[in-house]
């Protein structure tokens, strides 16, 4: 899509073009994030940058310890431990504690 030369009136508004709103799926009262980047303004849809943020979280979220049942078991293993430490209890008890919080995480 080719420039165009616009304006900013005197309180500030910028008005795009029609055709770059259709392009950009912009609708007139719609959402949008503005952000300024390398001396430019970029101009961007909020569901699309919502969109690319759940895809991200998605991506990084994903593996087999990324549940929220992995990760309490294993704050639960590790409380565990921490307690028998500071009750100089037996270390092959918070040994099985471990075994037995990874094996109800699935790993």
């Amino acid at each position: 899509m080719k420039s165009v030369l616009a304006r900013i009136d005197p309180a500030g508004r910028l008005s795009i073009p029609a055709q770059h709103r259709r392009a950009l799926g912009l609708e007139a009262g719609g959402p949008v994030v503005i952000k300024l980047e390398g001396g430019e303004v970029r101009v961007r849809a909020a569901a699309d940058v919502m969109a690319e943020l759940q895809a991200e979280t998605a991506r990084l979220l994903s593996g087999p310890n990324a549940s929220v049942d992995a990760f309490l078991a294993e704050r639960r293993a590790e409380a565990a431990r921490e307690g028998a430490e500071m009750a100089g209890s037996d270390p092959d008890r918070s040994r099985r504690a471990d075994e037995e919080a990874e094996a109800s995480s699935g790993r």
